[in-house]
């Protein structure tokens, strides 16, 4: 028979941050300090639908390619350089790995392509780079300006070739995304597209708390009951401890709807996804009212925690919760590292 403790296991440690009262100048910026997303939560009170203008901004143009088995001597060659790192918004991460066992390797839209190389790969290449944990090595080389392409690319052939998560957001607007592909393709790799996966969900509730009476904690946690159809009033502790949120004064409505995106997500995406979500809660009268989107990370990609700290490859959880409301912003961020 099992002990009754055995259910109760205590929660894994985690590293929060709140910040009240911002603009939407700083919720763009806290998504644009890194690069690589997996998926996004909009949550829409007083709706049943996700207003349309803001479906369109997150699924109008965002497919992503994959490319597999791709050199990395790829990304040095002049032609891909010039017209696709030096014209447009690169986003190309590994795909398939593990960031604490494999290498691992990113291109950013500020042009530098990152390795993320185990120390007996590094010993091999004649690179510079700097130790990081889990005996890995971190080499930055910018393909703007890049020096020495001969002692580059020979460095880059002695890395096995690995699978890429890309897109490609161009300068111009009659310059299609999917060029990018099409230059892989007609390099002979094999290209895989995918569009970003939509679920849209319409949940019963009985109130919605409101930012004003509610621990931020508590919202962010009932929203994720909803995007994973939870039960919000379960009858047996012993299954789920989980209790709904206590409000004062919910908002004056029983109505949400949550849009769910899938995918390989950039942050020119979700800013642009955040400033339309701020307008569409200006022009709503409702007093209270609320809308947020929530973003989360790729696990085993370049990571930034915060302004002050080092970018680098991280297997980490973590996501970011921007509430827009008429008092403003409010930035709720929670994340952990797998392996400490």
């Amino acid at each position: 028979m099992l002990c009754p403790e055995v259910w109760s296991f205590p929660p894994p440690k985690v590293i929060t941050s709140y910040k009240k009262c911002a603009n939407l100048e700083t919720v763009i910026s806290a998504v644009e300090r890194n690069c690589f997303y997996k998926s996004a939560i909009v949550t829409c009170a007083d709706e049943l639908h996700t207003p349309q203008q803001i479906t369109e901004i997150l699924l109008e143009d965002t497919d992503y390619y994959k490319v597999f088995n791709c050199p990395l001597t790829e990304f040095v060659e002049p032609a891909f350089i010039q017209n696709f790192v030096k014209s447009g918004k690169l986003y190309c991460l590994t795909a398939d790995v593990n960031c604490i066992v494999q290498n691992c390797a990113a291109i950013t839209p500020d042009g530098v392509l990152t390795l993320n190389i185990l120390e007996s790969t590094y010993q091999t290449l004649g690179l510079e780079g700097s130790k990081c944990p889990h005996n890995y090595y971190q080499v930055m080389i910018n393909l703007v300006d890049i020096k020495n392409v001969e002692r580059t690319r020979k460095a880059l052939s002695k890395i096995k070739s690995l699978n890429f998560y890309v897109s490609w957001e161009p300068d111009k607007n009659n310059v299609c995304p999917s060029s990018i592909a099409k230059y892989f393709c007609d390099r002979n790799f094999e290209v895989s597209c995918h569009s970003l996966e939509v679920q849209k969900i319409t949940p019963d509730v009985r109130e919605i708390p409101t930012l004003i009476d509610c621990e931020i904690e508590g919202i962010v946690e009932w929203i994720g009951m909803l995007a994973h159809g939870a039960e919000l009033c379960p009858t047996e502790d012993y299954v789920s401890s989980y209790s709904e949120p206590e409000c004062d004064s919910p908002l004056q409505s029983s109505r949400i709807s949550l849009l769910i995106i899938k995918g390989f997500l950039t942050p020119n995406i979700i800013s642009n996804a955040c400033k339309s979500l701020a307008d569409y809660v200006e022009s709503r009268e409702l007093k209270d009212y609320w809308s947020s989107i929530s973003i989360q990370s790729i696990e085993d990609s370049l990571w930034q925690w915060s302004a002050s700290s080092p970018k680098m490859f991280q297997s980490q959880n973590s996501s970011c919760n921007f509430f827009f409301s008429e008092g403003g912003c409010a930035i709720y961020s929670i994340g952990q590292l797998r392996y400490s």
